[in-house]
């Protein structure tokens, strides 16, 4: 599936397998949905993107070190870029092997989400923080990055943390 998206005056052309696809909602924007079945464990997608320093890095980047981020920047979007933050999500990142990878089976027609605390050290530094508003029981509400968590909300995230926020434990 190919979608044009216009972004800053410039359009790109995104494209998906047929195993995704790409939703608009209207509190939410550009969403990524299954278009099939996935089984915990398994493997969805490669991660994609440039790797940019992080004064290049967009909002829909994904911090890989402290000052290595990867993803979009200004002509290079991927439909990964539109997956939206959940406190409760369905797949993690795996920074080494860049990897999304399914956490709990998703049916067709289930938004893909993730939990941006698990990549993102401090969002509210890069003006990217923003207010949850998921619904689920453990919301963390406020997503200001992983530097603003409690230890304990810290050490719930641990097994999904990228290898750069580990090192923040």
């Amino acid at each position: 599936m190919k979608l044009w998206v216009k972004d800053r005056g410039k359009i790109y052309q995104l494209t998906t397998s047929r195993k995704i696809k790409i939703v608009y909602q209207i509190d939410k924007g550009l969403s990524i949905f299954a278009n099939s079945y996935f089984k915990k464990g398994e493997k969805m997608a490669s991660l994609r993107g440039s790797l940019v320093k992080k004064e290049a890095a967009s909002p829909f980047s994904i911090q890989l070190d402290k000052d290595c981020f990867m993803g979009a920047i200004v002509d290079d979007f991927v439909w990964e870029d539109f997956i939206n933050h959940s406190c409760n999500p369905n797949i993690f990142i795996n920074v080494p092997r860049r990897a999304l990878v399914v956490v709990k089976d998703i049916k067709k027609d289930e938004e893909i989400t993730f939990n941006y605390l698990t990549t993102e050290y401090d969002m509210k530094e890069m003006g990217t923080d923003f207010k949850c508003f998921c619904g689920d029981k453990n919301c963390f509400k406020n997503i200001k990055g992983f530097r603003y968590l409690s230890k304990n909300k810290k050490s719930k995230l641990k097994p999904f943390l990228s290898p750069y926020l580990l090192t923040k434990m």
